[in-house]
């Protein structure tokens, strides 16, 4: 009967979904969307009878998907019906999904070990299935709400503000693009301190104060020489020095080119003496003629269409650094940036709502930067990012999790903070199932047993259909908010995946030891061929590519059957996930040079370098794999058979099913399809998929 559920529910979630894309219909009126709804839910019905005939089972899943659905209407009214709808179809078919799964470990099962590894199983499965519907709530919570209110701005408050641009060795050629932007700035009282941290080239440094000079009184210059703290310890020195009177301090990367009304747009906000920070989306130039920077443009817009808007709606946004303005007063009151923390604009946005106070997104963008043309980093940036999100998950889990310590946080700033860092998990888990699948396929390659829960019958498309349901409501999601095309939106999808390797490193070695800074990238030597640099970009990945293709081939040669060829497409699926990669380093080395990009390509916004950065390697997680994966088979051959499910039959060649997260990212609902099988096979869960990492905390 769960089983059951969770077919009708996961089907009733994809054809809601489906009836999503209709243009306009996922933001219909209730007399639009309801009657679209009840067609969509009796429609489902309607086959599932014709199929089971059980007319009042289906009747009563039917009944029940109306009624939570309605429920979460009434309790999120700016949602529309459609929009309510799908949610508790895939709330329900996530937990009817969770109930089978117990079910079957808890109640078949009776060997120690048995029950030890299936509900290991059980609990990745509630991490990824909750991810994934984090994911689905911020696309439904953007797609499908009307709008709030606005902030009021009040346009005659016109306080000091200072502009501050950290700079690192960064070329004169870039630097004065962005300066002379803000000398453009339409705004009457304003200085711009230019803070380079740390230039090793005295000459790159003269010439950047020199130009500084030129612009006139409005620059302030200065050089910080052996200076602690990075970034963060640079500003806080900055920001001491400014005048007394600087009542907002603004962050531009050295990159950005902003637009002359930005201040007097946003500015007025701070006339709220509750408002302590205000974001503007950060956005990218010189990116249109090329696909691969058309999918990594679209990739970053995610985060800021789709996962700021929700955010926004319950005071829980970040500051996300470039094109923020953040009160004085109120980053006096936290204490300045915290050095220790890789995004500290992020960490510094949290302490401040847990202080009472407000931030605003603007979801309009004023300025454009450029984005990383190397795929090295690119990575690095990424690393950094997920890094930042596990430092503050450590640094800040009992003001997020304990009753008492959050101070003035709300419930809901809290539960965006912990799934807004946690969904970096996901491509942890991703890894996880991965690592799974590749057991099982060689355990059944060896006509051996995992000794881990199984599924049966019609289950077996359960994993399939939950990974292309939730790749596609991802790609849709992408579309409809930034207005791309479809090729644009997969080719976004593609870079989330390039860097999911990246990000499942930075997690656990943010676990492991709080001060990590960057992973540490392959050497490439000058005048080496394009795709080699491409490969040696992306060692491991292309590695753990080639051994889920091998491993596919070899477990459908050694043991044809219509569940290994399930297992087989789950493989070649995480295999393709990986070759992004190589694919990312290839497209990055054929990104046409202008002068511009040239000169950017080197600058340490485009490779990540910082001043005074640890070097890591990645020794450490792939060896703890490798040895995970030896103990595994050990285990699989020396342990006793899984105990037969009710209702199957014969061998069982066991099947995980992959997770996906993205950090960025879009959630799958269950939509199963049938492939009735009386075979078995070990289920690893509805698939979350792929997030900006999906959908990644920006950050300088």
């Amino acid at each position: 009967m769960l089983l059951h559920a969770a077919l009708f529910f996961g089907v009733l979630s994809a054809v809601t979904t489906l009836g999503a894309f209709v243009p306009g219909a996922v933001r219909a009126r209730v007399w639009v969307g309801l009657p679209l709804g009840l067609a969509l839910i009796s429609l489902v019905a309607w086959n599932a009878t014709i199929l089971s005939r059980e007319r009042d089972v289906e009747l009563g899943l039917a009944l029940g998907a109306f009624l939570v659905a309605l429920a979460l209407r009434l309790a999120m009214r700016r949602w529309s019906w459609l929009g309510a709808q799908l949610f508790a179809a895939a709330t329900l078919a996530s937990i009817a999904y969770l109930l089978y799964a117990a079910s079957i470990t808890f109640v078949v099962g009776r060997e120690p070990f048995y029950l030890i590894t299936s509900t290991l199983l059980l609990v990745l499965e509630v991490a990824a299935l909750t991810l994934s519907l984090s994911y689905l709530f911020e696309i439904v919570d953007t797609t499908s709400r009307t709008s709030d209110r606005p902030h009021p701005v009040d346009s005659n408050y016109l306080p000091r503000v200072a502009i501050q641009v950290p700079a690192y060795n960064e070329p004169l050629e870039v630097m004065t693009e962005t300066l002379n932007a803000l000398a453009q700035l339409d705004y009457p009282d304003l200085i711009i301190q230019v803070v380079d941290n740390n230039t090793p080239d005295r000459e790159n440094w003269t010439a950047l104060q020199k130009r500084c000079e030129e612009l006139g009184p409005r620059f302030q210059f200065m050089h910080l020489e052996n200076w602690p703290g990075f970034k963060a310890g640079a500003l806080n020195e900055a920001t001491r020095r400014l005048p007394k009177e600087v009542e907002i301090v603004g962050v531009v990367d050295s990159d950005y080119v902003v637009r002359p009304d930005w201040l007097r747009a946003v500015i007025g906000h701070f006339a709220d003496s509750k408002v302590a920070f205000v974001q503007t989306p950060q956005n990218y130039r010189d990116w249109t003629d090329d696909q691969y920077l058309r999918g990594l443009y679209y990739s970053y817009r995610y985060f800021f269409e789709i996962t700021m808007p929700s955010r926004a709606h319950r005071n829980a946004i970040i500051f996300a650094g470039t094109m923020g303005l953040i009160r004085r007063s109120a980053l006096e009151e936290i204490g300045g940036w915290n050095t220790d923390v890789v995004t500290e604009d992020a960490e510094a946005s949290l302490r401040m709502l847990a202080r009472g106070h407000i931030g605003i997104y603007v979801p309009r963008a004023y300025g454009e930067g450029l984005m990383p043309l190397s795929f090295d980093g690119l990575k690095k940036q990424r690393f950094r990012w997920a890094l930042g999100g596990v430092q503050i998950l450590r640094l800040h889990w009992r003001r997020l999790l304990l009753p008492g310590r959050g101070e003035r946080l709300t419930v809901a700033q809290r539960i965006h903070y912990l799934l807004g860092n946690v969904q970096w998990f996901g491509d942890v888990l991703m890894f996880c199932f991965t690592v799974l699948l590749l057991l099982t396929a060689l355990s059944t390659a060896m006509h051996h047993q995992l000794p881990i829960r199984q599924l049966t019958g019609v289950a077996l498309g359960l994993p399939i259909a939950f990974l292309a349901s939730g790749l596609l409501r991802a790609v849709w999601a992408m579309k409809l908010t930034t207005r791309c095309t479809w090729r644009d939106a997969i080719a976004g999808l593609q870079v989330w995946f390039a860097l999911s390797w990246v990000v499942t490193v930075a997690c656990l070695r943010g676990l492991v030891r709080f001060h990590t800074t960057f992973l540490r990238t392959p050497k490439l030597k000058e005048g080496e061929a394009s795709i080699i640099k491409a490969l040696r970009a992306a060692q491991v990945e292309t590695l753990l590519a080639c051994v889920g293709l091998a491993a596919a081939i070899v477990t459908l040669v050694r043991a044809p059957s219509l569940p290994t060829i399930a297992l087989a497409t789950l493989l070649a699926f995480q295999a393709a996930i990986y070759a992004n990669a190589p694919w990312a380093g290839a497209s990055a080395e054929g990104i046409h040079l202008t002068p511009l990009r040239r000169a950017y390509r080197a600058s340490a916004q485009s490779t990540g370098v910082r001043p005074g950065s640890g070097a890591e390697t990645l020794a450490v997680p792939v060896a703890l794999a490798l040895v995970a994966l030896v103990l595994m088979v050990f285990l699989s051959i020396a342990a006793p058979p899984p105990p037969p499910e009710p209702g199957s039959s014969g061998q069982a060649a066991p099947v995980t099913s992959p997770h996906g997260t993205p950090s960025a990212s879009p959630s799958p609902s269950p939509s199963p399809s049938p492939s009735p099988s009386s075979s078995s096979l070990p289920s690893a869960s509805p698939p979350a998929s792929a997030s900006p990492s999906g959908s990644p905390p920006p950050g300088p």
